[in-house]
């Protein structure tokens, strides 16, 4: 299969790095993004084998913009060896990396490979030492060619019962001691290739008789045939997980891998070795695939639900300068933190997402996503497990968050941005005891974030929301709902001419990535209400509205309103309520957001109420995600 391969007269010596992607999720951006981190000229060419996990998308979205990034839809999964072949025509460099899409380089590794190729001008291609994610060394990356007797042995493990013996060891490297320098190897892996493109004209493209598996085996043997050296640079490491396009389909990734074994061995070794036992060989193959396959049905079975976390722990275990932006959220399962999540994980931050509550569909696992299963009111030390994460967006309640910032500083955060209420002024007056108590726990709790993020150095932005709404879990706008779908009326006391400004908790969300990287809002508190001012009359109106149904207000004394509450009570959804917030309904509790407008561009949208069912809980929320307006 030799095809000479005519290079472009380059400007600059450019390495091109060719990645055959098919579903690498959030992996294949992160995988292009370490390699246009490179300390040398690049391109990067992916091939797509058909994805239709949004990859490709995600990909083009984040780093689509930039030159050096080419993208090859191929339309259908052609198989790894075509779809590295399809674009080769494409690439300009004199050295050529083909690259699986779940892998991380640093940004001198492909310097150094350089380096290495041009010290042994002999060699026509070279491999690096390859580490999973938890660091140990990955198989394959060193290893001799398994040859027929090489796979006899493996099968029957023979190298266990001749331990001693040179003639029954494996032909896997891994855990013999790592050389002191670049030294001759018969076989690397196929997720990392160096390869000379002088070497590459010589020997031809990869064999596309192999769909998946053993192109790589099949390409060193020819390149050993051709004169060329094989290289293992051992002081040369990237971290690959391994599998992730392909964990979806286990059974089927073994079926092309022990066939694409048959078709090398008789390609290579049928006229060198007994036909016995090759026989035996290939049967042995087959009978391994079956157990394989079988057993893999099996887990398959009662797995069911569960996701391969393998992308996430290599995302979580990356070196702190190719790591995505971690950010840890508190109260991840509030209504804030239902549209936060998504927003930080579009704008590509890997979100540690901390709450009481197990993950629920709302907030699905993802590679972009960790869920840690913390109460952070009775452990507040257990955030020292989480590494990285430069960013706390404190959703809890804010009395929690004091006792929280020793921890915080000492596992590296240096940015938080924190939620208090604007009660910490409307109730400020109240004789209840509890919302005195509530009150004092606000200003106290501000004074402390202040006070301690000056003595570590954490840049801190507080925000101060009005009446929050947006999924349902509100204790305001939502009772209001859940009182009209119940009793068809509501009762206001007086003419309800109060004023107020419900805020979207999406809003409030995009406050919080706005203020991430605006400076301008370090160490400052805001108040945040919502795109409209309305009097508490109009606000309940529109809910009846939201609800389809006729408004039906009941105007009644402060009297008749006490023996509401005292009835109402007994439920568990009104226990909540007291006279104080009664006697509010004719107070002005509006404020203005201009300092958040001048600052970070806050603009939330108008007040607008739905029932539409959320989509995310298949039940109906009062009130669900509105538009914008």
């Amino acid at each position: 299969m030799k095809m000479q391969l005519c290079k472009p007269d380059p400007v600059i010596s450019v390495i091109s790095v060719i990645i055959v992607n098919f579903n690498g999720g959030r992996l294949l951006t992160a995988c292009v993004r370490s390699v246009l981190g490179s300390s040398v000229p690049v391109e990067v060419l992916v091939s797509d084998n058909g994805s239709t996990d949004g990859s490709v998308a995600d990909l083009r979205r984040r780093l689509g913009d930039d030159p050096r990034l080419r993208v090859v839809e191929n339309g259908a999964n052609l198989g790894f060896a075509r779809a590295n072949n399809a674009v080769l025509p494409m690439a300009a460099g004199d050295y050529l990396l083909f690259l699986n899409p779940d892998c991380i380089v640093q940004p001198d590794t492909l310097e150094r490979m350089r380096a290495a190729m041009d010290a042994n001008p002999a060699a026509g291609m070279a491999g690096c030492l390859i580490r999973n994610p938890d660091g140990s060394e990955q198989a394959g990356c060193r290893r001799f060619v398994p040859t027929p007797w090489r796979a006899f042995v493996r099968v029957f493990r023979l190298s266990r019962v001749f331990r001693n013996s040179p003639r029954f060891s494996s032909f896997i490297l891994t855990g013999q001691p790592l050389p002191e320098r670049a030294t001759p190897v018969e076989a690397i892996s196929g997720a990392f290739m160096f390869v000379r493109r002088s070497a590459l004209n010589h020997v031809g493209l990869m064999d596309e008789g192999y769909f998946l598996h053993c192109e790589d085996l099949d390409w060193c043997m020819r390149f050993r045939a051709a004169g060329f050296t094989i290289l293992f640079v051992p002081d040369v490491e990237i971290v690959h997980a391994k599998g992730v396009g392909s964990a979806g389909r286990p059974i089927h990734v073994e079926w092309y891998k022990h066939k694409g074994m048959i078709r090398f061995y008789r390609k290579f070794f049928r006229h060198t070795y007994p036909t016995l036992l090759l026989f035996v060989v290939t049967l042995a193959v087959w009978t391994r695939f079956s157990a394989i396959a079988a057993v893999l049905a099996v887990r398959k079975f009662f797995s069911r639900g569960t996701k391969d976390a393998t992308g996430t722990s290599l995302l979580v275990s990356l070196p702190a300068d190719q790591r995505l932006p971690g950010v840890i959220v508190t109260g991840a399962t509030s209504q804030i933190g239902y549209f936060l999540i998504p927003r930080l994980r579009e704008a590509d931050y890997l979100v540690h997402a901390v709450s009481r509550r197990p993950a629920t569909g709302q907030q699905p696992a993802a590679d972009s996503l960790v869920w840690h299963e913390i109460d952070i009111a009775h452990d507040r030390n257990a955030l020292q497990k989480i590494a990285g994460a430069k960013v706390l967006i404190h959703l809890a309640p804010l009395g929690t968050l004091p006792d929280l910032i020793d921890t915080l500083a000492q596992i590296g955060v240096r940015r938080i941005v924190a939620f208090g209420s604007t009660s910490r002024y409307s109730k400020l007056t109240s004789t209840d005891q509890g919302e005195q108590e509530f009150v004092r726990e606000l200003i106290e709790s501000e004074d402390v974030l202040a006070r301690k993020c000056a003595e570590y150095g954490i840049a801190w932005t507080l925000f101060r929301p009005t009446l929050i709404y947006g999924c349902g879990m509100d204790k305001n706008v939502t009772t209001i709902a859940h009182f009209i779908r119940r009793f068809g009326f509501f009762p206001i006391l007086g003419e309800g001419k109060g004023l107020r400004q419900p805020v979207h908790a999406d809003d409030l969300a995009a406050a919080c990535l706005a203020v991430l990287d605006c400076p301008a809002a370090h160490n400052r508190a805001y108040n945040l209400s919502g795109g409209e001012t309305l009097t508490y009359r109009q606000m309940v109106e529109t809910v009846f509205e939201g609800l389809g149904k006729k408004p039906r207000i009941v105007k009644i004394s402060l009297a008749v309103f006490a023996l509401l509450l005292k009835a109402a009570s007994v439920l568990p959804a009104y226990r909540h309520l007291n006279l104080e917030m009664v006697n509010r309904i004719n107070l002005d509790l509006d404020f203005d957001y201009l300092a958040a407008h001048r600052d970070f561009g806050y603009a939330p949208r108008k007040f607008k109420f739905s029932r539409t069912a959320d989509p995310h809980h298949g039940e109906h929320r009062y009130p669900a995600a509105a538009g914008g307006g």
